[in-house]
């Protein structure tokens, strides 16, 4: 038996935004408005609910949330009343506006809700009508029931989650997208990778989840260089169309070792989280596929050998060439390593043994032990000293020979309100 659930309604398609617009109307006249900091792509909701007269307060967001935002923005918001939360912006404006719309008619604190460093204690109230408007192709948060923050007192990245939390409106136009710089959307797009496949080889798939990953998958190997590195407008739509896909994917079947690692890492470097994924994940990968030969998994392999097929376009791939595409993908989008933030300088026990009590790590398709774990940074970073000159590399003619047979390319601003 599954479940598969998703935001109420999705309106996807260029010009999406201008078209649907008239869907706020519904909700009441009251809007509290969560952006980043750049606005010039939420001008034309702006210049809708002037035009319609309808009460606003504009919150713009700097880098990822954390609790105590959330906490400080929610007491300002319940003074203004709204009848809904609207978030324009990328996955971290997504999972504030989330999170605001939620706890914004709940009492009590942050730390009561989230999960992990909290006491995880389901919503009391339902949350606010909430509509998501993604302008990148990245976490796909638009259809999750999550809202990722950062605890700063534990330093760990931890979820407010609830199946209340799933936007009432999408809305899903990859013209947003257009003109995306390139670290912004490389980071994105592997952002979604590691969704669709950690949910893909995870311990509990489903057959509905298997074809939404299957889908995403191919639409993003085949539009990550040219969406990315050349702007192409159809390649940024099959991206957005796959960042989607992958939000759905991690919220009806799980995720592993490469976000429960993520999860740790992230409240101990400043490094976004899309990058911290990327990184981890061939190595996760890896250490994947030895597990499941070692114990005798043919289920899991089979995964790992499909997914590397739709990855690389090639019927006869390997297992282990699902390692090298990501590898290769992410010397040509130029993603840093984590070296360059640091990794090496934190404590690699803490690390491993925070992404113990993760979430994420429990949908990992075997167990992995928190020794497993520690290999896995160690293989990271080895620097020896010099970080950044020795990560492990991978074998580079099997690369070249990959690439040619594919062909393939925090903080919050000052509230503005409006009346």
């Amino acid at each position: 038996m599954f479940q598969f659930m998703t935001s109420t309604r999705i309106i996807f398609g260029e010009g999406a935004l201008q078209s649907s617009l008239s869907v706020l109307n519904q909700f009441g006249y009251s809007v509290l408005l969560v952006t980043g900091q750049k606005i010039e792509r939420a001008s034309p909701l702006i210049h809708y609910l002037k035009m319609q007269g309808m009460r606003y307060q504009h919150v713009a967001i700097r880098g990822e949330p954390n609790i105590t935002m959330v906490e400080e923005t929610a007491l300002a918001g319940r003074k203004f009343q709204p009848d809904m939360v609207v978030a324009i912006g990328g996955g971290s404006v997504i999972d504030m506006g989330k999170a605001l719309a939620a706890i914004i008619p709940n009492q009590g604190d942050v730390y009561d809700y989230v999960e992990v460093v909290g006491r995880n204690v389901p919503l009391k109230t339902k949350p606010l009508p909430f509509i998501a408007i993604p302008t990148t192709a990245s976490t796909g948060s638009e259809v999750t029931r999550n809202a990722v923050l950062r605890s700063g007192q534990d330093q760990v990245k931890v979820s407010l989650r609830s199946p209340d939390m799933l936007a009432d409106v999408a809305i899903v136009d990859p013209t947003l997208t257009y003109g995306t710089d390139a670290y912004t959307s490389g980071r994105g797009a592997m952002d979604a990778f590691t969704h669709l496949m950690e949910a893909y080889v995870c311990g509990e798939p489903n057959p509905l989840t298997d074809m939404v990953c299957e889908e995403g998958l191919r639409r993003l190997s085949d539009s990550i260089v040219a969406g990315c590195l050349q702007d192409d407008f159809k390649a940024r739509s099959d991206l957005s169309f796959a960042a989607m896909l992958g939000g759905m994917a991690i919220t009806n079947a799980k995720l592993g070792a490469a976000h429960g690692l993520a999860s740790a890492l992230g409240g101990k470097l400043a490094a976004p989280h899309s990058v911290i994924t990327a990184r981890l994940a061939p190595y996760v990968m890896k250490e994947n596929i030895n597990a499941a030969q070692n114990a005798g998994r043919a289920d899991v392999l089979m995964r790992y050998r499909k997914m590397a097929q739709i990855l690389t376009g090639r019927m006869n791939a390997h297992r282990e060439d699902g390692v090298l595409w990501v590898n290769m993908m992410l010397d040509k989008l130029a993603l840093p390593k984590l070296s360059e933030f640091g990794v090496c300088s934190t404590s690699f026990e803490k690390v491993a043994e925070d992404a113990m009590k993760s979430m994420a790590i429990k949908g990992n398709p075997l167990p992995l032990t928190q020794e497993r774990l520690l290999y896995i940074l160690q293989q990271v970073c080895q620097c020896d000293g010099h970080c950044g000159d020795d990560e492990v590399s991978f074998d580079q003619q099997a690369k070249a020979e990959l690439m040619s047979e594919s062909g393939r390319s925090g903080g919050v601003s000052p509230i503005h309100e409006n009346s």
